[in-house]
């Protein structure tokens, strides 16, 4: 063991000893083991007697840092190095920074991220669509190295230059999809980007084409490669860009922008119409909307024109007519339709029509022996007969049920006003919609109109 020992020793003398100055004398050994050079005196030690560092390597493709390592400076007095920079390959080299001790021979360049000049978003511009702003991915610069004596004095001679790139702003993203006919939004998709260095992704979007292009959103993780831009109104056009950003904060180039158009609502069912009426309702129909996703229709009623449509009927997309069975006979009433497809998208109201309801044809006069009260039971369906009422302060009195269409009120009095209102009621004893209510005045000559 210690012939092998004295063997290791040999060699590190014997290597030593052939890097050693004029002036020095080589390591050697003796059976208790190594012994050191003799101390050199200040003569020897002079900062242009220091020789230049060896082996000088900086290595690319870091994030926002560069480092550099070099072989010691083993002869002389060396307190340290400098380390020196320039843009250009032939200078100027400016001071880096110092690095003290003979033996520390390794560096890492993060100057060129300062906090205050981090890359910033995409703004726009007047003479581009989209204006990129990133200041310190993708710099190359140039090193050199110079031994220092214990005191800071430089040596005359530099190393030689080595060169290194920090690692370049992200690629844009491939493959990316904006997904159309969606209703009021837009989902997006990308492929995961390959660079370890991408932190996410930020979304732009734009009315046009050519910009300017807004800050949409900012993801969180490089495969997180889907997004939906929701919110959006029917028929919405927006084109759409991506772009990556590293660990760093640093954004790479944009991705071609894509075109996406929101669903559109669907068209208003054209040709509404009353095609059938009856006392107390109203029966329309309509053509089919040719959309394949329709799922209904829903039926728009207003009473006045003060008033706000209401939903007074729904039916499936599988029909084409609906029937309103709460008017009043005689109603005037307008009547409008919308479609909502599967997405509850809903359609514009079709053109509105203006219908007027059967109404009794209730007249009222006076005759010698009262009032004579006459309707029109023919509506359209059979009555068994109907419920005559008398209106006054108190409400409404009911004078009787008659199976005619006509009623005598006796119970008069001269110079009195008189209401009157009648109720049909069919054979399963189910009652019509009340007539509207007719007023007669009583004469004070008896028999007069």
């Amino acid at each position: 063991m210690r012939s092998v020992r004295a063997a290791f020793l040999t060699v590190i003398a014997l290597t030593l000893g052939g890097v050693g100055c004029a002036n020095t004398a080589p390591w050697w050994f003796n059976s208790a083991g190594i012994e050191p050079l003799p101390t050199l005196d200040s003569s020897e030690s002079s900062s242009s007697e220091l020789e230049r560092p060896q082996g000088l390597v900086a290595y690319s493709g870091e994030l926002r840092a560069i480092p550099l390592e070099w072989e010691p400076v083993l002869v002389g007095q060396v307190g340290g190095y400098w380390i020196e920079r320039s843009s250009e390959r032939e200078g100027p080299f400016e001071l880096l920074a110092t690095v003290q001790g003979r033996l520390n021979t390794r560096y890492i360049d993060r100057s060129s991220q300062p906090e205050s000049d981090r890359a910033v978003d995409p703004a726009p511009d007047e003479s581009t669509p989209f204006t990129l702003v990133n200041l310190h991915d993708g710099l190359t610069w140039f090193y050199r190295i110079r031994a220092i004596s214990p005191s800071g004095a430089p040596a005359a001679a530099p190393s030689l230059v080595a060169s290194a790139t920090t690692a370049p702003p992200p690629d844009a993203p491939e493959e990316l999809r904006a997904y159309s006919r969606q209703p009021r939004q837009v989902p997006l998709s990308w492929r995961p980007s390959s660079d370890r260095l991408v932190e996410g992704y930020r979304i732009f979007r734009s009315p046009s084409v050519a910009g300017p292009y807004e800050l949409l959103a900012k993801l969180s993780g490089r495969y997180e490669t889907t997004f939906v831009d929701t919110g959006l109104g029917d028929l919405r056009v927006f084109y759409y860009r991506v772009s990556a950003t590293n660990q760093a904060g640093g954004l790479g180039p944009p991705t071609e922008p894509v075109l996406a158009v929101t669903k559109p609502e669907p068209l208003p069912p054209l040709n509404l119409q009353a095609t059938e009426k009856r006392l107390g309702s109203n029966v329309l129909t309509w053509e089919p909307n040719v959309e394949p996703d329709i799922l209904e229709y829903r039926l728009l009623r207003t009473r006045n024109p003060s008033e706000m449509p209401k939903i007074v009927a729904t039916v499936s997309s599988e029909e084409s007519w609906i029937q309103d069975r709460a008017v009043g006979a005689g109603e005037a009433v307008s009547y409008s339709i919308v479609a909502v497809d599967r997405d509850g998208l809903e359609s514009m109201p079709a053109e509105p029509v203006d219908v007027v309801s059967v109404s009794y044809g209730l007249e009222v006069s006076s005759v010698d022996a009262g009032v004579q009260l006459r309707w029109d039971s023919g509506t359209g369906e059979r009555f068994r007969g109907g419920h005559v009422f008398r209106h006054d302060l108190l409400g409404r009195r009911n004078l009787g049920f008659t199976t005619e269409d006509h009623f005598l009120d006796p119970e008069v009095q001269a110079g009195q006003q008189y209401r009157y209102s009648v109720v049909l009621e069919r054979p399963d004893k189910t009652l019509a919609p009340p007539s509207q209510i007719v007023e007669v005045a009583w004469p004070t000559a008896v028999g007069a109109q």
